[in-house]
């Protein structure tokens, strides 16, 4: 008979945790230790002098970086809203006996196979200000174009209507496997009690799969605060920050203008973001349970 150690099955952990370490506690302790010292491109191979806070000081200080809170808000508050809403309609259409319903899910689920890079250059070339297909379209109808992605008015638009686009079949996924965990019955049994479908969506199916609606909206809210890969290419952030949510502002300040200690400090400063949205999501929809 074959005997084990207590200790035996905490060493079959020691890779896994090994890995954590390595990706993911590793590399936030180095960039907590980059932020508080003076490091940038050109300097990366001297002495890295100690700073302590000037770095967080001077993120916070700088007006770039306010409007890019400020493009993080629309972005994100706008593209979760949308994604959410499409999500939720097309999941409960497709949790019914509908003609198509195959086709349907072959076509929602497009996004989800296409790389964030062709979906950035796609919407890139179709809201193009001179030979964009929107615009194309516009001009042929005998309306003016629209500057989608030079005018600081529109361009947030042009990366929300994207970013929507990409992230939608996630919630779709999300809630379908959330509808289909329904027990059927409950909606004979209000049937039979004379709710509507209506009712019994908003009174029924809503709260039984509250807690995927708030997985799915704490998730789709982080990976929108930290995805930057259809402003940087659609839009590069221009015109004038107007295109800069603070995932971009991050990545701009280390590795476009070299400097890695302001980059770490923005880096630090979105996790912290990251944290207090999941919380508020998470306290906020337990008071309303």
């Amino acid at each position: 008979m074959m005997t084990f150690s207590k200790t035996e099955p905490y060493l079959y952990l020691v890779p896994a945790l090994s890995i954590l370490f390595l990706f993911l506690l590793f590399p936030f302790f180095w960039n907590v230790y980059i932020s508080l010292h003076q490091v940038s491109i050109t300097s990366i191979l001297k002495e890295w002098r100690f700073s302590g806070t000037d770095n967080f000081v001077q993120v916070l200080n700088d007006p770039n970086f306010h409007t890019s809170v400020k493009v993080s808000a629309i972005f994100v508050g706008s593209s979760v809203t949308f994604q959410f809403l499409i999500g939720l309609l097309i999941s409960s259409l497709l949790n019914q006996n509908i003609r198509g319903k195959q086709l349907l899910i072959a076509v929602v689920m497009i996004p989800w196979i296409t790389s964030g890079l062709i979906a950035a250059f796609s919407f890139k070339f179709i809201f193009d200000n001179s030979f964009g297909i929107i615009n194309y379209f516009f001009n042929s109808i005998g309306l003016h174009s629209i500057p989608w992605l030079s005018d600081p008015n529109t361009v947030i638009w042009s990366i929300v209507i994207a970013n929507v686009w990409y992230g939608t079949p996630f919630t779709i996924l999300f809630l379908t496997a959330g509808l289909l965990s329904v027990n059927p019955s409950i909606y004979e049994s209000a049937k039979i009690d004379g709710a509507s479908k209506l009712k019994s969506f908003f009174y029924l199916t809503l709260p039984l799969i509250k807690p995927f609606i708030l997985l799915d909206v704490v998730l789709i809210t982080i990976w929108s605060i930290n995805f930057f890969e259809i402003p940087l290419i659609m839009t590069g952030g221009n015109p004038l920050f107007a295109s800069t949510p603070a995932s971009l502002y991050m990545y701009r300040q280390a590795f476009e203008f070299g400097l890695l200690s302001k980059g770490s400090a923005a880096g630090i400063l979105l996790l912290m973001i990251n944290i207090m949205v999941a919380i508020i999501y998470i306290v906020a929809l337990k008071k309303r349970g």
